[in-house]
């Protein structure tokens, strides 16, 4: 709804208002106001604006002068700014609270540009408010756009109040008015307008566009406007729409207040036996509760002050609470009810990319609770496959056609999954996510499930799948399927940043074969020099590998020649004792950073320091991954939830 013209635009305002419940029967509405449907004034002439120009020493901005033309000066108009912009009542503004030294004071080399405009707008800026007022207006001239327009600001509370709220323009200032005004009164039922019915009518245009998959920004767009606007039904569908676009498995992301802040600001009647609300808002309320650091009590709180029953009370924090614990498991009806279930079983083994394909090729069968349920929301809530729902993701299944928007636009031929491609192994070496391990290890067991690799491991029971940093030092168990042309099912055992302890390798492959990999990389501490170890075994019995440290090389077995250590790690040499390695020196204090990194360390030039060479990791891992057909879960290792046992 964007304007362009004020005098539509201010006659839609007036005539908003004049319809509003309550407004005419207020005993100080001008006659003149009610005779004629007009907030405004009559127009300041050229002559007026040119005088008030020749006052202050400037050109005024274009959508401000131009605003003079059509009405020299605004009512109160449902907002708390009383009357703005006339023409007599304009001055410079002469910071008189001080605030551009405290603003200006708090600066620091980070500061955006947009805060240092912000912190030096004091000093500079126009008033338009007759006379110093809660809410001002301000106009800066230090902070202009291409088209000459300044920032506009709204000023609430004085010395002590909000950080003013900046606008591009005095027109965008007007407009965020209008919307304030509308949202005053947007949960009376008595406040219908033009502006609402075009409101309500976009809102429902969204919905539709949205089930159908079509212009999903465009839809969007619809009800940001609307809801902005104070319109009922826009905030939820546009909470279930931005959800979905932002993606899963994160507490809050920036910690806003896409929901309201809390759990009482109900869809509906805001009651947890409404089945929308209960298992599909109220867990992304949840997640974002927990994100922002809330305390619990605040979700609890209903803004408006109503009492709430106390089982739905209960039932509130309870799902609080598994959304906390990370026990909360998402459940819908019908067959993408039954996909969801498959999924988690792929996702919480380390197969994400099967648990996204099994959700997207099920998304069309999605059922809603109703006609405001657009989307699986509650899904991104669910600690295995919120993660997995990237905003990547999110998009694809908003622009898949499912309930009601499917028999309009469904040529029968289903949803087109994104075809996947399995990881190898290389990319461990190409990681570059700070702060990147100095160390990994993990071994991979053929034709073993998960569960039995990690009773093989034997190192205390499974623990509850857990993400990177929850981790720590536990060792994560999943499957890895197959890679390439190999039709071959393999599990892994992986663990990061512990150096000195070469992983378990021939003992798991009794009755199968194993591949092990162990890789330190090097250059910070002679007591912990690069080294990467691979080993391939069968029946508990190692059969061929090799060990490069520190520069020199140690084989055993007859090795294929694409895993010839002398092709892999050129500058090693050969003859390694192992006998003259010491692994009783504890962990470095610089063991956790990669070679060439800052540091307290020398960087790798301390005497007798070696550091393995990134492309030589990279070709090595290529190599085994080629070979053995074995591949390892980037997404679920760097992003996901995987079980874990505890180290020995």
């Amino acid at each position: 709804m964007k304007t362009y013209n004020w005098r539509p635009f201010l006659e839609r305002w007036s005539a908003d208002w004049l319809d509003s419940p309550g407004a005419r029967g207020r005993g100080d509405v001008d006659e003149t106001v009610l005779r004629d449907r007009w907030l405004g004034f009559p127009a300041a002439g050229e002559d007026r604006i040119t005088e008030l120009e020749a006052r202050l020493g400037v050109t005024l901005p274009p959508t401000y002068r131009s605003f003079l033309a059509t009405t020299d000066g605004w009512r109160p108009a449902g907002t708390a700014v009383s009357r703005v912009g006339a023409a007599e009542g304009v001055h410079w503004y002469g910071d008189p609270d001080g605030l551009q030294a405290v603003d200006e004071g708090a600066l620091d080399e980070y500061a955006s540009e947009e805060e240092v405009l912000r912190a030096g707008m004091w000093g500079r800026a126009l008033r338009l408010t007759a006379a110093p007022d809660t809410v001002e207006v301000l106009l800066d001239p230090g902070d202009p756009d291409a088209n000459g327009e300044w920032a506009a600001y709204l000023h609430r509370g004085g010395a002590g109040g909000e950080r003013p709220e900046r606008h591009g323009s005095f027109m965008d200032l007007m407009q965020a008015l209008f919307r304030e005004f509308h949202r005053a009164h947007g949960d009376d039922p008595r406040f219908v307008n033009e502006t609402t019915r075009e409101l309500d009518a976009d809102v429902e245009e969204a919905r539709l566009a949205c089930l159908e998959g079509a212009d999903i920004d465009g839809a969007l767009e619809l009800l940001i406007e609307a809801d902005e606007c104070g319109r009922p039904r826009a905030h939820w569908l546009r909470v279930q729409m931005e959800g979905m676009l932002s993606g899963g498995g994160r507490a809050g992301g920036d910690g806003g207040d896409g929901l309201g802040g809390s759990w009482g600001s109900g869809y509906g009647d805001g009651g947890m036996d409404d089945p929308l609300y209960a298992r599909e808002l109220v867990p992304l309320a949840a997640l974002e509760h927990l994100g922002a650091g809330r305390e619990e009590a605040e979700f609890l709180r209903p803004p408006d002050g109503r009492a709430h029953d106390g089982d739905d009370r209960k039932q509130a924090l309870a799902l609080l609470r598994e959304i906390g614990e990370r026990t909360f498991r998402y459940e819908a009806p019908g067959p993408f009810g039954e996909a969801v279930a498959s999924a988690r079983e792929q996702a919480r083994w380390g197969d994400t990319d099967g648990a996204w394909r099994t959700l997207a090729a099920a998304v069309a069968d999605w059922e809603p609770y109703g006609e405001e349920h657009m989307a699986p929301v509650g899904l991104l809530a669910d600690p295995l496959l919120g993660p997995v729902i990237t905003p990547e993701r999110g998009r694809f299944l908003l622009e898949t056609p499912r309930a009601d928007g499917r028999s309009a636009v469904d040529d029968g031929g289903g949803v087109n999954v994104p075809r996947a491609r399995l990881d190898g192994l290389g990319w461990l070496a190409e990681d570059t996510r700070p702060p990147v391990p100095d160390a990994y290890r993990f071994v991979l067991v053929h034709d073993v499930s998960p569960q039995e690799l990690a009773d093989r491991i034997g190192q205390g029971p499974l623990l509850a799948p857990c993400d990177e940093s929850e981790a720590g030092q536990a060792i994560r168990i999943g499957s890895c399927g197959f890679w390439g042309t190999h039709p071959e099912k393999w599990s892994f055992a992986f663990e990061s940043g512990r150096i000195g302890t070469e992983p378990p390798s021939e003992a798991v492959s009794r009755g199968t074969k194993s591949v092990t990999v162990w890789c330190e990389r090097g250059g910070r501490s002679p007591a912990h020099p690069g080294t990467f170890h691979f080993s391939y075994a069968e029946d508990g019995e190692r059969v061929y590998g090799f060990t490069v440290r520190d520069g020199e090389t140690e084989q055993w077995g007859v090795i294929l020649d694409v895993l010839d250590p002398g092709h892999l790690f050129p500058d090693a040499g050969t003859d390694w004792d192992e006998d003259s390695y010491d692994d009783e020196d504890s962990h470095d204090a610089d063991a956790n950073a990669r070679p060439g990194s800052d540091g307290d360390s020398d960087g790798g030039a301390s005497e007798g320091s070696w550091a393995l060479d990134p492309d030589d990791e990279y070709e090595s891992l290529d190599a085994i991954s080629e070979v053995f057909g074995v591949s390892l879960p980037r997404f679920a290792l760097r992003q996901g939830r995987l079980h874990a046992i505890a180290p020995a």
